[in-house]
């Protein structure tokens, strides 16, 4: 749809993290009244809408999944166009929701939970486009991040500082060619988004694992268990970790709390056993 000059340098004005919600909410306040370019009164008509007024009540929902009183799935704001997320946040949540249908855990919850079903009697899971972590992965048995690691390319580097500006953290330097601090850093590609020359470049990308988080009476948040490079691995992942909740669930033991207990070390230590035997 086209859209008046006028009209697009309103829509710059927009936060970035809901600037592609707000355009697509402009352009189709534009089409129910019948037009084929957006204005500003269209801009104006479409920020009195819900979703805008609130973005936590943003509609994530994906035909076919949904969250149940045995399980509970939180996309991010990835699903409806924000410029942050690293990955189809929708393949990520198909590929969760694959997962727990392959290991059958909605069937075995509802064998194994009599009477009112409470909170901690849920498995909770969580994807988020980015180390912003909107959805709250942090508090989930499962949660799956997206990363990707930068990468510096010698020699290209004009010193226009713009990757500096782009990182929240404070983790990039320029000299003759840009540094990062690794140890640090977070993977969320701003610097490389930013980079003009190519500078930085994508190096590792993929899907960042993390398990263990709850909330309760004795808080702790997810620990960082591994990286997936494919939706494959990925799901394969899921599944074994799927089948340790069921085991331990059958024991009267809560997830987070097991994996406290064993060490996250030992745990993906077990699961890079089984995917190098692949």
């Amino acid at each position: 749809m086209n859209w008046t000059k006028e009209a697009e340098e309103r829509m710059k004005g927009a936060p970035f993290f809901i600037r592609g919600i707000a355009k697509k909410k402009a352009e189709e306040m534009a089409k129910s009244r019948g037009k084929n370019i957006v204005e500003i009164e269209d801009i104006e008509l479409a920020k009195k809408s819900n979703d805008l007024a609130d973005i936590s009540k943003i509609d994530l929902s994906i035909e076919g999944i949904e969250s149940t009183k045995f399980k509970e799935i939180k996309p991010c704001g990835g699903l409806k166009g924000c410029p942050l997320t690293l990955f189809n946040d929708e393949q990520v949540v198909l590929t969760l929701d694959k997962a727990i249908r392959k290991e059958e855990l909605q069937k075995f919850l509802e064998t194994q939970i009599t009477g009112p079903v409470l909170y901690h009697h849920k498995f909770k899971a969580a994807v988020s486009g980015c180390s912003n972590n909107c959805s709250q992965p942090q508090i989930k048995d499962i949660g799956i991040t997206g990363y990707i690691r930068p990468k510096i390319n010698k020699g290209s580097c004009i010193g226009c500082r713009q990757c500096v500006k782009a990182c929240p953290e404070h983790l990039v330097a320029v000299d003759s060619d840009p540094s990062i601090n690794y140890k640090e850093c977070l993977d969320c590609g701003r610097c490389l988004r930013a980079c003009p020359t190519d500078s930085i470049v994508e190096g590792e990308k993929g899907y960042r694992v993390i398990i263990g988080g709850r909330l309760g009476r004795r808080p702790h948040l997810a620990e960082y268990l591994l990286d997936a490079e494919s939706l494959e691995v990925l799901e394969i992942v899921l599944c074994k970790l799927i089948n340790l909740y069921k085991g331990w669930y059958l024991e009267g033991k809560r997830f987070s709390s097991q994996i406290e207990e064993l060490g996250v070390e030992k745990l993906r230590a077990l699961i890079m056993l089984e995917l190098k035997g692949l």
